[in-house]
C-alpha cells in the first residue's frame, strides 16, 4: 500500500485516491498542490502533497496597517509528496515520493476528521436530500 516509483496508475483520481488512502492509513490529510499542462491541454504531471505542506505569514497586512492576531499554526513546511507524470501509454507513473513529514501524524481516533478524509455517508446524504425535498428543515 506504500506508493513507489514507477508506480502506474489509469488516470489522476485514480493516483489521488490512491495516496488518499496511503494518507489516511499513515495519519495525514492531502491536498492538490500544482500541475502542468501540455499544448494539448492535457494534464502532463501533478503533484499531491501533505496537507501542512508550505508555511503561514508570521505577519498578516490589511492595507498598510499590521493585523496584530496570531492565528494557529497550521502549516509545518512538510516535505511529504507524490508526484505522477503522463506515461507514453496513456496513463501516468509516479516520478517523485517523499515520504517524510515534519510534524506528528494523526491519531487514529482523529483520522477520520482531516479533512481529505471527511465524507457524508450514503444513508445520511439520501436523508438530508428527501428532506430537502420535502423542503423540512435538517438540523
Amino acid at each position: 500500500m506504500t506508493p513507489r516509483l514507477g508506480m502506474h496508475f489509469d488516470d489522476l483520481d485514480e493516483a489521488y485516491n490512491f495516496y488518499n488512502a496511503y494518507g489516511k492509513l499513515a495519519g495525514f490529510s492531502i491536498r492538490k498542490e500544482s500541475s502542468n499542462r501540455g499544448k494539448d491541454g492535457e494534464v502532463v504531471w501533478k503533484r499531491f502533497v501533505c496537507s501542512k505542506e508550505g508555511k503561514t505569514d508570521e505577519k498578516h497586512w490589511i492595507g498598510k496597517e499590521l493585523v496584530q492576531r496570531r492565528r494557529m499554526e497550521k502549516r509545518f513546511d512538510c516535505k511529504a509528496k507524490l508526484q505522477v507524470k503522463l506515461d507514453k501509454s496513456g496513463g501516468y507513473v509516479v516520478s517523485m515520493f517523499v515520504p517524510q513529514h515534519s510534524h506528528a501524524p494523526a491519531t487514529p481516533s482523529k483520522r477520520f476528521m482531516l479533512r481529505s478524509h471527511r465524507e457524508v455517508p450514503e444513508s445520511k446524504r439520501q436523508l438530508i436530500n428527501t428532506y430537502d425535498a420535502a423542503n423540512v428543515q435538517s438540523k
